[in-house]
């Protein structure tokens, strides 16, 4: 095994397409916190995004070396999303528990309107649950997080073109739920 990898000793600075260079460690503070959050909203358990969110980055660094800076990001969010599924089909696991979509509250706020909007967050979580998994998660990465459609379709390794049809259906289905959540049918 003279050839064979040793994790240990692969190098902690990368010189990444376009001749940058990267260390490692800039890497996971960059977006760690992106990828924890991704995972979370997939898996909705603190210690599995934990978990997952280290494999990512575990197997992003066995793969460094030819990602262009731009697309750093769109490509861990990729691995991660892979790293979930991969996770999902070994444990067959399909229901999640804790709902954490959006991050922190707003300072100088009264606490009726913090619990207006937690429970406005928990109404959407549990709307967004009873979505198909495709359209829950091209929801989440563009109207959620912010990702463009090329992006999105990207991290989720299908078409821009099947993405927005997800999209369209989610929210179609969305607005369904909402009406009759409020009786207007």
């Amino acid at each position: 095994m003279k050839n064979a990898c040793n994790f240990y000793q692969r190098p902690t600075v990368f010189k990444v397409k376009g001749g940058e260079i990267l260390d490692i460690q800039q890497l996971y503070k960059l977006y760690i916190h992106d990828v924890y959050r991704y995972l979370l909203s997939l898996c909705k358990d603190k210690g599995l995004a934990e978990d997952l969110t280290q494999d990512t980055f575990m197997k992003a660094y066995t793969a460094l070396g030819n990602i262009p800076p731009k697309a750093m990001k769109s490509w861990l969010l990729k691995i991660a999303y892979h790293t979930f599924i991969d996770y999902m089909r070994r444990s067959k696991k399909v229901t999640f528990e804790e709902p954490e979509y959006f991050t922190g509250m707003t300072e100088g706020r009264s606490a009726e309107d913090e619990y207006q909007e937690i429970a406005a967050k928990e109404e959407l979580h549990q709307k967004l649950d009873k979505l198909k998994s495709l359209q829950r998660q091209a929801i989440i990465l563009c109207d959620i997080q912010g990702y463009s459609y090329k992006e999105a379709a990207g991290i989720m390794g299908v078409k821009e073109n099947t993405l927005k049809s997800h999209i369209f259906r989610g929210r179609s289905r969305l607005k369904l739920l909402y009406k009759k959540g409020s009786g207007m049918e």
